[in-house]
């Protein structure tokens, strides 16, 4: 079974004034919402990974404040929530780390659905996508990552990144 992994499409990335904002990010939006809906139709699984930190994160000495739990930042951009809104094979996962998978209930939740074959979309494809994947594909977890719906606030490091999952991971990236 199939299941599509959202990642960190919250306001402080894709929003003009969030924490993390990098003009243009928003580009991938409607593809990523196009996923969701393609998921959706199919009655498959829609596990939405967020970014979540306390005030005092150590990962704020590499990064500015983001995400903070309880604020706007971290809440989801209205396009997800409207989309998602009502579907009952929607799960949310709060992460502190790059990796969707560290000391979350991922995995527990891909193997209590039966998920074989997991697609990615979102932010940042070079962070959160690329740690996420390696996770994935450590674990043998068929992963696509879909490159018109990931992007990075360096175009670079997502060429980079797209390169590095696709020959040095293993996983499927579907242009």
């Amino acid at each position: 079974m199939k299941a599509l992994i959202v990642v960190d499409l919250q306001k402080d990335f894709v929003q003009e004034d969030g924490a993390l904002y990098t003009p243009g990010i928003e580009k991938i939006v409607p593809e990523a919402v196009k996923l969701i809906e393609e998921f959706q139709s199919e009655g498959l699984p829609i596990i939405v990974a967020t970014d979540y930190h306390t005030p005092d994160d150590e990962e704020f000495k590499r990064w500015p404040p983001h995400c903070i739990k309880g604020t706007e930042g971290a809440e989801l951009i209205d396009q997800v929530k409207q989309v998602i809104e009502g579907y009952e094979k929607v799960f949310v996962i709060r992460k502190n780390r790059y990796s969707a998978m560290y000391n979350t209930d991922l995995e527990d939740l891909i193997k209590k659905h039966g998920v074989d074959e997991v697609h990615l979309c979102g932010l940042l494809s070079n962070i959160c996508v690329m740690f996420t994947v390696e996770e994935l594909m450590n674990r043998d977890y068929h992963s696509v990552v879909h490159e018109k719906a990931t992007a990075s606030n360096d175009p670079e490091m997502h060429r980079f990144a797209l390169r590095t999952m696709e020959e040095i991971l293993g996983a499927e990236v579907r242009r």
